[in-house]
């Protein structure tokens, strides 16, 4: 039997199920190596809350953001638009034109972190991944899920939805496991490079998509 029928099937497109950013660094290094091999990956984040300080994704990821259909709930809408945005924005024409209006719009900000660190985050962290899974389920269909070869869920947050996503379609491998050993064997297709997020931010990537 020659070496190439040895070889694992590779397959042709993967999806990575990101809800928060502490998996970011070791979906790069899989989504590279799959890549380079000539696999299509595709990545959908919820990059909505709590995503400000995550690492980009690899140039090679088509990523499909669900941070539009998250900060448009309507309990979250509300709370960002009473106390952080509303306040923030009259405070900030007020700067200047009226005594004590910034030391006003500095307490604040102040506040308004303490509030979202000590209450926001305590309430809905929670929920979120609830939350999030039914809003990518409504939106999963655009990528056309059930014809993907593998659903990678290296995020605990997303297990709700990568099992959801497993019970309805039968197609896709759904695991946990960032593993791509099993392909080391398949030769190199393209010429990528490593992601080095301490030099590379999302600016130096092509944009979020929508979903």
């Amino acid at each position: 039997m020659s070496a190439a029928t040895d070889l694992q099937p590779l397959p042709e497109r993967v999806v990575i199920l990101l809800f928060g950013n502490g998996a970011v660094k070791r979906a790069n290094d899989y989504a590279y190596q799959m890549a380079r091999r000539g696999v299509r990956v595709q990545a959908v984040v919820a990059d909505g809350q709590g995503w400000r300080r995550a690492p980009s994704l690899h140039p090679s990821v088509e990523v499909y953001s669900l941070a539009g259909p998250e900060n448009r709930q309507p309990l979250l809408w509300l709370y960002e638009t009473v106390v952080e945005r509303a306040p923030a924005a009259v405070l900030r024409r007020l700067d200047g034109k009226v005594p004590g209006a910034g030391f006003a719009r500095r307490a604040h900000r102040k506040i308004a972190g303490f509030c979202r660190r000590n209450l926001f985050w305590k309430v809905y962290r929670p929920v979120r991944h609830q939350a999030l899974r039914a809003i990518a389920l409504r939106r999963m269909g655009r990528l056309d899920i059930g014809a993907a070869d593998h659903v990678v869920c290296p995020d605990p947050a997303a297990v709700p939805l990568a099992w959801s996503i497993a019970k309805r379609h039968p197609h896709p491998f759904v695991t946990r496991a960032l593993h791509y050993g099993p392909y080391k064997a398949h030769p190199v297709l393209e010429p990528l490079e490593p992601w080095d997020t301490d030099l590379h931010g999302k600016e130096d990537r092509p944009p979020y998509l929508p979903l």
